[in-house]
């Protein structure tokens, strides 16, 4: 019975470093720009599927979709800079470069002996490129837009990017290798290397992203428009380009999720959807404002759900998202009047 409390645990903890990494990303991002991006889930079926593509020495069908999005972007922000000529060149120069050296980087990769440490960094640049795409050409065009019109937004884009993962990578599931074969025994519990990996880098993550916020400009930055937007922008803060940081950096956390989550389940168009719902339960506990709250709620999630997995199989997913009816029913009962969930 302890062997078996033990290897659940160990299973709930690397869930939760999965989901820890999408937590991260829906705090950030709603933190920042007030977007729930329900789409952040996508991005972690985009980090596999690119992974996969680049270690099989297939060219990313991720780069036709940054192609598409700049393209797309760039017509967009053109046709606004209509008639300030050298700001339209300017965009289009960018869109058009930012595509070329994507571009290089991916052929680059493809042109090197096969390396999951040369395909992770370039199928994280691919995917977290998407992110300000999709703030610039959906978020950006709509800075009076309620909560509820933002979320219909959200909600968009992720159909469209789910639709797309299935024109480009079809219904097929893609394996890929993990990064170590073996583990350790540490006395009846075996812990997979790839299963160590996943949560020594959601711990290398989080402190990053502490010390992003604490010790750099940027981060500096990106708190004071999450305190305040008004205030930020009369401080000179570029609330704008803020938030497509805040959107790059969520991209890159959710494709690093998964990537090494990819070794341990087949990376398929639809498996980013449930994932992020996932991170939403977890981070919800912290009113998607506060990160340890959130990190704490994920990985209750990930053992809960290996748990309800091992002892009610049938009904492993319906308990992990009831959760999400007591954590409301705390968070509304610890607000006070007038204060924002």
């Amino acid at each position: 019975m302890f062997d078996t409390a033990l290897f659940l645990l160990a299973d709930g903890l690397t869930n939760g470093a999965v989901y820890a990494q999408v937590a991260l990303s829906l705090v950030l991002v709603y933190s920042v720009t007030r977007v729930v991006n329900i789409a952040q889930g996508e991005y972690v079926m985009l980090g596999a599927l690119t992974y996969a593509d680049l270690l099989d020495g297939r060219m990313p069908a991720t780069m036709a979709i940054v192609v598409t999005g700049l393209a797309l972007w760039g017509v967009t922000s053109a046709w606004t800079a209509r008639h300030n000529r050298r700001a339209m060149m300017r965009v289009l120069g960018g869109a058009a470069l930012a595509c070329l050296v994507l571009a290089g980087i991916s052929a680059g990769v493809l042109a090197a002996p096969r390396s999951a440490f040369l395909a992770m960094p370039a199928a994280i640049l691919l995917v977290a490129s998407l992110g300000p795409i999709v703030y610039r050409v959906t978020v950006q065009p709509n800075p009076n837009a309620s909560t509820v019109v933002l979320v219909i937004i959200s909600v968009g884009v992720d159909m469209v990017l789910q639709g797309v993962g299935l024109l480009f990578w079809g219904s097929s599931t893609y394996s890929v290798a993990p990064l170590a074969n073996g583990g350790i025994s540490v006395g009846p519990l075996f812990l997979a290397w790839q299963s160590i990996a996943i949560i020594a880098i959601a711990i290398v993550i989080m402190a990053a992203l502490y010390a992003f916020f604490e010790f750099t400009l940027y981060g500096k930055a990106l708190q004071a428009t999450a305190i305040n937007r008004l205030g930020a922008q009369f401080c000179g803060i570029p609330v704008a380009r803020a938030g497509a940081l805040a959107f790059f950096l969520g991209a890159a956390f959710s494709a690093t999720s998964g990537m090494l989550l990819a070794p341990l389940v087949t990376a398929h168009y639809d498996m980013g959807f449930v994932i992020g719902l996932k991170g939403f339960v977890g981070s919800a506990m912290g009113g998607l404002i506060d990160y340890p709250l959130a990190l704490a709620g994920v990985f209750a999630v990930g053992v809960l759900e290996s748990t309800s997995a091992y002892a009610w199989s049938a009904y492993r997913e319906v308990l992990v998202f009831a959760l999400l009816i007591p954590i409301l029913l705390w968070r509304s009962h610890r607000l006070k009047p007038g204060q924002e969930a």
